[in-house]
């Protein structure tokens, strides 16, 4: 064989072994699947978990199944299908874990419960809570607080006293009547509404009686975009009658085994929010409301996708693109 035709085999035989290394499908990535629920916060927050674990760990793919219901959510962290969500405290207290709300507990007592609660059944662990709370409340324009004073639901009770109920006030239908509504919020903050100022509604329609100041207050959720559109003025419930709805990262304990990276990523997306990774406090949580309203204002008043939403949030506040 000449050193011609020895050269030749040599190149084909290299050529060969360099194709083949090219060609030969790689390892897939492990793949991390974030779940969300249907509507715009939960649309927003699963974005950004996905957009900001994707960034921060290029060597796994990061899968998001949005649109889910809570009882999909939750049987899909149960089974394994899910690994990282973001839960709201009191749905898992109430309706997963099915305990009792005691209004003498405050966010952070149903925070705890719930982290200690779901860690020993279910082996998920919950990071740090965003303290938007989006849960009933009472929400008024700002020219009627102004006028009167008015900081949280003990003052304006303390005006629904002095004017014996006589206040313009929309409600929803349900929460008239049940009796742990109308009722029970009446004896915990020591007032009455007059029946001829209470408006009852539809729920929904509450947000309409009070954009069009048919009405002095207005029952509401702590981060409907509205509150953002019109400035409205949230009062904070200082004596926690409401069951407070924290949205709380939370991961499969499998999955923080395998990478534990993702609770410092994550926690570091919840810092960005106000009190986050602190305790508990109604100023962080008011200030956080409005954050979260704002942000659900972007999508459902000023048309931005929630993607978009969130990309804009991660890169605002130096998660990512830097």
């Amino acid at each position: 064989m000449s050193k011609r035709m020895i050269a030749s085999l040599a190149i084909i035989v290299v050529v060969v072994v360099v194709l083949v290394l090219v060609l030969r499908p790689s390892e897939p990535k492990p793949t991390i699947t974030v779940g969300s629920k249907g509507f715009t916060e939960q649309l927003i927050i699963g974005e950004m978990m996905a957009q900001l674990l994707e960034d921060r760990m290029p060597d796994v793919n990061v899968n998001l199944q949005d649109g889910l219901s809570t009882p999909a959510l939750r049987e899909g962290m149960e089974v394994g299908a899910l690994d990282v969500i973001a839960e709201y405290t009191g749905t898992a207290w109430m309706v997963h874990g099915e305990q009792e709300y005691d209004p003498a507990d405050d966010a952070q007592d149903i925070y705890d419960a719930v982290k200690a609660w779901d860690q020993a059944q279910w082996s998920i662990i919950w990071l740090d809570a965003i303290w938007n709370n989006n849960t009933y409340a009472f929400a008024s324009w700002s020219e009627f607080v102004d006028d009167h004073g008015l900081t949280d639901l003990s003052s304006l009770a303390a005006l629904y006293r002095a004017e014996e109920g006589k206040i313009d006030t929309v409600v929803t239908d349900e929460w008239a009547v049940r009796p742990d509504g109308r009722p029970a919020f009446e004896a915990a903050y020591n007032f009455e509404y007059d029946d001829d100022y209470l408006l009852v509604v539809a729920a929904g329609l509450t947000l309409v009686a009070l954009e069009t100041e048919e009405v002095e207050v207005g029952m509401i959720f702590g981060t409907d975009p509205q509150v953002a559109e019109y400035g409205w003025h949230v009062y904070p419930d200082d004596l926690s009658f409401f069951p407070p709805y924290d949205m709380t990262p939370s991961v499969r304990v499998e999955v923080l085994d395998e990478y534990p990276e993702i609770a410092g990523i994550l926690n570091e997306l919840v810092a960005t929010f106000p009190g986050g990774g602190q305790p508990f406090t109604l100023a962080n949580m008011a200030a956080c409301q409005a954050v979260w309203a704002e942000l659900n204002w972007k999508v459902d008043f000023e048309g931005m996708m929630p993607d978009e939403v969130a990309e804009w949030w991660l890169t605002e506040n130096g998660l990512i693109g830097g």
